[in-house]
């Protein structure tokens, strides 16, 4: 699925270590792909982000005393990957972890609202307040 992302890619990572997923993310960018990422501060200095700067990806880190712990993509606003994955080298196979992709068009939206919500947070350059949000969907389908 993130390899046919056509327009954005918004990933939303607690950490990224994977250099298979990262080529997969500088491919896109390099097809004109915008791409966005949100990040723990915890992987702030990390070999894989430096790469992905280095190419100008723009990464936007929680830099608050709490984690941000989300693990979730969104392809083109018209799918979301989400689940216990992890973007490393154990969720890569090591660990026992899970992915599902959903292509409700409300699901994806509420996942477009928290990131875009959080992009625009961690813009920001203070911010020292407890943010603490739950994303929640009530109902079928």
């Amino acid at each position: 699925a993130v390899v046919s992302t056509q327009s954005t890619g918004d990933v939303c990572m607690f950490v990224m270590g994977s250099k298979q997923l990262i080529d997969i993310i500088l491919e896109a960018h390099a097809r004109g792909v915008q791409i966005r990422c949100i990040c723990d501060n915890q992987d702030e200095d990390g070999t894989v982000l430096r790469e992905l700067r280095s190419h100008g990806i723009v990464i936007r880190f929680d830099k608050s005393d709490y984690l941000m712990h989300h693990k979730f993509v969104i392809i083109d606003n018209k799918m979301v990957l989400t689940g216990s994955y992890n973007f490393s080298r154990g969720g890569m196979g090591i660990n026992r972890e899970n992915i599902i992709i959903v292509h409700y068009p409300h699901i994806v939206e509420a996942y477009y609202k928290e990131f875009q919500d959080m992009w625009e947070l961690y813009g920001t350059s203070k911010f020292s307040y407890n943010f603490r949000k739950e994303l929640v969907y009530e109902g079928t389908g």
